[in-house]
């Protein structure tokens, strides 16, 4: 979804981010809501040491984004690979992306499972 200026603001329910020469770059939240998942991945980006910039972002950046993915309650952090029918980056899940559902999981998965 684009922002009144025409730069992309979120998806329909969840939060974007985009990866671009090693560096993370996620819409500022001025126009989307900003999640708790997002809140949490935006720690983690910083906690692993990578470069976060939060920006306009045009739609045309995220066709040529190296890595794209979204956040959200349900979704967590799930990587796109594909945007308005246009192969993000190599088609499939990018090392940043799949460094960061790593520390995710790791940062949410404790306890026992919930007995059926």
């Amino acid at each position: 979804m684009l922002d009144q200026y025409g730069f992309v603001s979120e998806t329909n329910a969840t939060n974007i981010f985009l990866v671009k020469k090693g560096r993370v770059h996620t819409p500022r939240a001025d126009h989307c809501l900003p999640g708790i998942t997002r809140a949490t991945v935006l720690d983690l980006v910083k906690q692993e040491g990578v470069y976060l910039e939060e920006r306009q972002i045009s739609l045309s950046e995220f066709h040529t984004a190296d890595e794209v993915w979204t956040t959200g309650t349900m979704g967590e952090l799930t990587p796109v690979v594909k945007i308005d029918g246009r192969t993000i980056g190599e088609g499939n899940v990018g090392p940043i992306t799949c460094r960061l559902q790593q520390a995710y999981k790791k940062m949410t998965d404790y306890g026992e499972p919930i007995p059926e």
